[in-house]
């Protein structure tokens, strides 16, 4: 089964609950790591030099590079400044950079992939970024708030904003606004200034989305979960015969053999497998089962767990292939 077309479905972000888990920060680790030169050029503090002067990105004061034996090169304000922390410039340089990143992608009409840890299902998901953004802002008015970076489609439209979490949370109210107007929340949740370097890479892999690539079960709701066909190479358990054992397993575990949908059933037999009704007098129905071609001595659920878990050995006995069958729910099942 494919994938639905457009694979980032900002509208799936309406039933979204969003965490606000936030990972517990150590100020010491965060520096002023990254400063302007003269020449407005961005330049770490490893490759600076003393005696050159040197420019904060966030309140464009004076910094001083600093090399000691303890901490790694950092910059300091020459004179204190109350307002701009290494915490504000981190947070500052880092959206600013992103920024500029998305901006350069667009104006070359660029994909920009994305990579998560999906919150709802055991994947994760790749996909091009901006795929409907046309356009993109800092600190875009939203009227509740204004989002470190907000993408915008054609019809100059909100459709997903990326936070950068250093030092504090996002406001409940912030995160209720995103979900009832279906815009989809990315967060980078930084705790070091080294995390800058994490942009350096063609593929951003943010903390957080809001996201799910899965299409949602029309009956309850919910994300749906990956299912493959494995078809493993095994003996009847009655004559000792090769034959193929198809099986459904699923992102959330095994699924037994009414699990098999017609299409399911079609493809497993087509690949060596013979699926076709029994009567189980265990269980007193009829059920799609795997059945021996020469004896037709068929494999009940309870035994056809013992072939998944053998195949999932790595020696040559109940070798399987694996082959993406679509989504199912487990409220169908």
């Amino acid at each position: 089964m494919e994938r639905e077309s457009d694979r980032l479905a900002y509208s799936n972000a309406s039933s979204i609950s969003i965490s606000r888990d936030i990972l517990p920060i150590k100020m010491s680790n965060i520096l002023s790591s990254v400063a302007y030169t003269q020449e407005g050029h961005l330049i770490k503090a490893a490759n600076a030099h003393k005696g050159q002067s040197y420019i904060c990105p966030n309140c464009n004061l004076e910094l001083i590079l600093r090399r000691g034996k303890i901490k790694r090169p950092h910059f300091a304000h020459k004179t204190l400044s109350a307002n701009c922390t290494p915490e504000t410039a981190l947070h500052y340089i880092f959206k600013t950079l992103l920024y500029e990143k998305i901006q350069h992608h667009l104006e070359n009409k660029l994909p920009l992939d994305i990579k998560w840890n999906c919150e709802y299902c055991p994947n994760p998901h790749t996909d091009n970024l901006l795929k409907k953004a046309v356009h993109v802002e800092l600190e875009h008015n939203l009227g509740v708030c204004k989002p470190d970076i907000a993408l915008l489609d054609k019809d100059n439209k909100v459709i997903a904003v990326i936070e950068v979490v250093v030092s504090h949370f996002i406001e409940q109210s912030t995160l209720n606004y995103y979900e009832q107007n279906k815009i989809v929340l990315i967060q980078y949740i930084l705790t070091m200034d080294e995390d800058i370097g994490r942009l350096n890479n063609p593929l951003i892999e943010p903390d957080k989305v809001a996201l799910c690539l899965n299409p949602k079960c029309n009956e309850c709701g919910r994300y749906k979960s990956k299912k493959h066909l494995l078809i493993i190479n095994a003996f009847c358990w009655k004559c000792s015969a090769p034959m193929k054992v198809a099986a459904i397993d699923g992102d959330d575990g095994y699924i037994s053999n009414s699990g098999f949908s017609e299409s399911d059933r079609k493809l497993a037999n087509e690949k060596g497998a013979l699926v076709i009704s029994q009567y189980s007098q265990t269980v007193g129905r009829i059920y799609f089962a795997n059945t021996c071609k020469k004896c037709r001595a068929f494999i009940g659920d309870y035994y056809l767990s013992d072939y998944i878990v053998a195949s999932h050995d790595e020696g040559d006995f109940y070798k399987k292939e694996i082959f993406d069958i679509g989504y199912y729910c487990v409220c169908s099942l």
